[in-house]
């Protein structure tokens, strides 16, 4: 007894000190189902010297299935007690129901609403918006705008008018220059003809054989241009004859006549009355040269008669330099007609620029309108929504209710903005298209 009782060794005690510190490690499987231990016996006494038996337990899977599917097995197990008049009572409840659900829904007031664009583009999330009345909140933001841009616009509207006067007579000056330029250069030939027809014409065979030629000349050029003159005013054209007799040419009469028929009545056919001119002038430089010929074959009897014809050639170069000083002029008009034009131009594009930036805010604080007027917001699914005329929907009064789409045309944002209203326990439907965006900046144009 004395050993049974004895203290163990210093040694021993050690060693179960470090059995007691030994953590035991248990090997932990992943993917395996939770398991709820559950012991329904006490573990037995230990006997001294016997090995120790684990007590009695009870192992069951658990889980949210696992969990569910127990609740269900009850439930059926329940159920399966009741008596049929029960069941029939469920039964009879469900088809109530379902036939108050159907006829409630039948009863409903619905507005239908569809889009079918090709232009405008509605962004990531569509949405059809179901504000409250906002007009007076409208009508104050063009109200405040339109007196930020009502000094501006007037200066607009001058400056594009003048605008349009100051191209319209560059165009005219341009034109005037064209035809002067014509002119001058027929007046230098003219002169040098001149100088080369007077040179002989001192003797009286000249002058008499030389009369007749020139007055055979008058002739024929009087008879061109009472022709042109005459199938003028049958064609009732815009046509007015050179007043000078140095510019009563058939050259000059031709161009007249074609410049009258680019403002001839459309009934006219120009190419037809281009030939007429063509096949007449032609006429008349075949007479010309004929003429022309004749005119200096006298030169070899009359070149002892010859004389110099310096007063005539003066006056001819007296008209050139007439017509020369007349483009100079025309073309000074231009060139300041053309600064003018670029004065104006820069003048307009800081009006525009002012305007854009007065109008700038305008469409953030209209953006704003739709966070401060909402009602309901609908996702449009597949182009369509629905918008059921309950809850705040049918608790607003009638006419205070719009229906607004907002989406974006060429980069500028444009709204469609209809009032909603419904037809009772109906469904009423809503098309909308491109032409029914409105892009938001032209509300500042309208009156």
């Amino acid at each position: 007894m004395a050993e049974e009782n004895a203290p163990p060794p210093a040694g021993g005690e050690v060693e179960t000190a470090k059995k007691k510190l030994r953590l035991k490690v248990t090997r932990v499987e992943e993917n395996q189902p939770r398991m709820r231990r559950r012991i329904f016996a006490r573990p037995p006494v230990a006997v001294p010297g016997a090995e120790a038996r684990p007590p009695g337990t009870e192992e069951k899977r658990i889980g949210v299935g696992r969990s569910l599917q127990d609740l269900g097995k009850k439930a059926w197990q329940v159920a399966r007690g009741w008596h049929r008049n029960v069941w029939i009572a469920i039964a009879a409840a469900i088809g109530c129901m379902a036939l108050y659900g159907g006829w409630k829904e039948w009863r409903k007031t619905v507005v239908r609403v569809r889009v079918e664009l090709n232009e405008v583009r509605l962004g990531d999330k569509p949405e059809v918006l179901v504000l409250y009345d906002f007009s007076e909140r409208l009508a104050g933001l063009r109200r405040d705008y339109g007196r930020r841009l009502a000094p501006l616009r007037p200066q607009i509207r001058e400056i594009e008018r003048t605008l349009v006067l100051a191209k319209a007579d560059a165009a005219g000056t341009a034109e005037k220059v064209r035809m002067v330029t014509e002119v001058l250069g027929h007046e230098s030939s003219q002169a040098k003809q001149v100088y080369e027809d007077y040179r002989t014409s001192v003797s009286k065979l000249w002058l008499e054989e030389a009369g007749l030629l020139d007055q055979e000349f008058d002739d024929r050029r009087k008879a061109f241009l009472d022709e042109v003159e005459d199938r003028a005013r049958s064609l009732g054209l815009f046509y007015h004859p050179e007043e000078s007799e140095d510019l009563q040419q058939p050259e000059i009469a031709a161009n007249e006549f074609r410049l009258a028929l680019y403002r001839a009545p459309p009934s006219i056919l120009l190419p037809e009355q281009f030939g007429w001119m063509d096949k007449r002038l032609r006429g008349w430089r075949d007479f010309e040269k004929d003429w022309n010929t004749r005119y200096k074959g006298l030169g070899t009897r009359a070149k002892q008669l010859r004389s110099p014809a310096a007063t005539s050639l003066d006056q001819k170069k007296e008209q050139v330099e007439m017509q020369r000083q007349e483009l100079n002029k025309f073309r000074g008009d231009a060139q300041v007609i053309q600064k003018e034009i670029q004065d104006y131009e820069t003048r307009l594009k800081e009006l525009r620029d002012r305007e854009a930036q007065a109008k700038g805010p305008f469409e953030e604080d209209v953006n704003a309108i739709p966070e401060a007027f909402l009602c309901l917001r609908i996702p449009l699914d597949a182009d369509a929504a629905r918008v059921v005329v309950e809850g705040k929907v049918a608790q607003a009064a009638p006419g205070t209710l719009q229906i607004v789409i907002r989406g974006k045309r060429e980069g500028q944002m444009a709204w469609v903005i209809r009032p909603l209203e419904p037809v009772a326990h109906k469904k009423t439907d809503l098309v909308f298209r491109d032409e029914d965006f409105q892009p938001i900046s032209d509300w500042l144009e309208m009156d």
